[in-house]
């Protein structure tokens, strides 16, 4: 063999152990090494303004470097969670947004919110993503009033009314505008709730709704704030 033939032999050896060896080092560092990327410090409840003081770094397999995931702490800063964004993992980016893209319900629907007294909505327990029912309670005329026996079913029924039935809820908040207590929170919270972290109770309903009931709605709640809170709230039926 001459001397040409093996330099070529040689040449080409060199040539596919080096692309071994890239190819070894590539899939290594897919499968084995990891990476640094932001993860929430504790669970961030749906439309929290993101800060980074709201997440930590976490290492992770690197093979999370080509998924929808944030990378970078600095690319959640300014965002919306969509959704609740747990512990300790990943955050997809469709769960953070940016405020200018983000609408707390589809377009077809308008967002409305409405005052409510714990005492008429399921006691404050409610929390997003349930379906409500709303109801007005009214007094009936003086001349309709003397035809029932009070008590009687046919004097009860013409008390209440269903103004709205299966309404989306996508929030809740306190009178203070604060995030409220939900079931939620309250599983996360467990007994770690110090005397210092009151419960916020629910006041405040954000519905989702058509556009053709907004005016009823609206309608019921001034005449519910006229006649001491006789707007109640109950839990849609699954």
């Amino acid at each position: 063999m001459n001397r040409t033939a093996q330099f070529l032999i040689g040449l080409v050896s060199l040539v596919l152990a080096i692309g071994a060896g890239i190819y070894g080092r590539n899939a290594y560092l897919k499968d084995v090494s990891t990476m640094q990327i932001p993860v929430p410090a504790q669970n961030i409840a749906p439309y929290t303004w993101l800060t980074p003081d709201l997440f930590a770094l976490r290492e992770v397999p690197r093979a999370l470097e080509n998924m929808a995931y944030y990378q970078q702490v600095n690319d959640l800063n300014g965002k919306i969670s969509t959704s609740t964004l747990r512990a300790g993992l990943p955050v997809p980016q469709n769960d953070a947004v940016k405020p200018e893209t983000f609408r707390l319900a589809e377009a077809q629907y308008e967002v409305l919110s409405i005052p409510v007294e714990p005492v008429s909505a399921v006691g404050g327990q409610i929390h997003i993503g349930q379906r409500v029912n709303l109801y007005t309670m009214t007094d009936p005329n003086p001349s309709e009033q003397s035809n029932y026996q009070e008590g009687s079913p046919e004097h009860l029924s013409s008390q209440v009314q269903q103004i709205a039935a299966s309404i989306l809820v996508v929030d809740v908040r306190s009178s203070q505008g604060l995030a409220a207590d939900s079931m939620e929170a309250r599983q996360q919270g467990g007994t770690a709730m110090s005397g210092a972290q009151q419960v916020e109770q629910t006041q405040i309903l954000t519905l989702a709704l058509p556009p053709e009931q907004v005016e009823t709605i609206l309608m019921a709640v001034a005449t519910a704030k006229k006649q001491g809170g006789l707007l109640w709230t109950t839990l849609a039926t699954p």
